[in-house]
């Protein structure tokens, strides 16, 4: 890890219980560290650098092009997808 800094979160109580029990339960070490989880996740590894104009112009023609060739999917059926994948990374995640 880098550098490191301080910071002072006000949270809503039920945020906090919650961050609390992941620790307690031994799925972090430390609430910083599953602070630290949590914004990797977020972020990306790399952090909040923005990519190359050209990967992001290469994502849209890649999109582009699959809708051109039917290539699509209903979004409340990509919705229900990744809900089902949150749902089960969280039940492996209790396990």
């Amino acid at each position: 890890m880098g550098t490191t800094e301080r910071l002072v979160l006000d949270l809503p109580s039920h945020l906090v219980a919650g961050l609390r029990a992941s620790v307690q339960s031994g799925a972090y070490p430390s609430e910083s560290a599953a602070i630290e989880e949590m914004l990797t996740a977020w972020y990306g590894p790399e952090g909040t650098r923005e990519p190359p104009t050209e990967l992001l112009r290469a994502f849209v023609a890649e999109g582009l092009a699959d809708v051109e060739a039917g290539r699509v999917v209903d979004a409340d059926e990509a919705f229900d997808e990744l809900e089902a994948r949150y749902e089960a990374m969280i039940t492996k995640r209790d396990q």
